[in-house]
């Protein structure tokens, strides 16, 4: 009898354990389930587009238009005459001297000679007359830039016999002469001025 009770103890306890686990399956079962959270959206990096270099417009170059090289020959260090120039070059080699005669005409007498180089394409030479006389000075080699002499306020018109009046710098003294750049010329009408001569005719 004993052991039919406890058997009937232990059914006992099995049936409610069962009937426990059947309810909490069943509330399980019934319960909602829960929705996943929803994920928040992954921002996506802002690009922002470049933007394009601005262009700034260059002013126009405006051509510059060539002053012209006034008639004049301003403050000399060193005057001395055309004689003394050509009797003693050694003595003004590499200075700037100031010096007046009478134009005689453009030539090519200072160019392209080597050891005193001044080329043709570059430049124009004059002469002067030998003082009192109509006679070139030969001896005394006169170079000036073209450029100079196209810009220059009246030797477009300058003419045999007028006066002119000169700045040089002496380069050299090949030959025993001077060799002169003019750097300054200054043209004035003399007694003797002939018809005008067109300097660009000589170019």
């Amino acid at each position: 009898m004993i052991l039919k009770s406890k058997q009937l103890n232990w059914s006992a306890k099995s049936f409610c354990l069962l009937a426990i686990a059947l309810l909490i399956s069943q509330a399980s079962l019934a319960a909602p389930k829960q929705a996943n959270p929803a994920k928040a959206p992954i921002a996506k990096p802002q690009v922002t587009p470049a933007k394009a270099p601005q262009i700034v417009p260059t002013a126009e170059k405006k051509e510059e238009v060539a002053k012209p090289i006034k008639n004049e020959v301003t403050a000399c260090s060193k005057e001395i005459t055309v004689q003394e120039l050509v009797s003693k070059p050694e003595s003004v080699l590499n200075k700037e001297v100031c010096f007046s005669g009478t134009f005689n005409s453009f030539s090519a007498l200072a160019l392209d000679y080597p050891p005193a180089m001044r080329e043709r394409k570059r430049y124009i030479s004059l002469t002067l007359l030998r003082p009192s006389t109509n006679i070139p000075l030969g001896e005394l080699k006169l170079a000036l830039k073209i450029d100079d002499a196209q810009k220059h306020e009246a030797l477009a018109k300058i003419a045999e016999g007028d006066l002119v009046k000169i700045k040089g710098k002496v380069f050299s003294t090949a030959l025993g002469e001077p060799w002169v750049d003019i750097l300054q010329i200054q043209v004035t009408k003399g007694p003797n001025s002939k018809e005008g001569t067109s300097l660009f005719d000589e170019l």
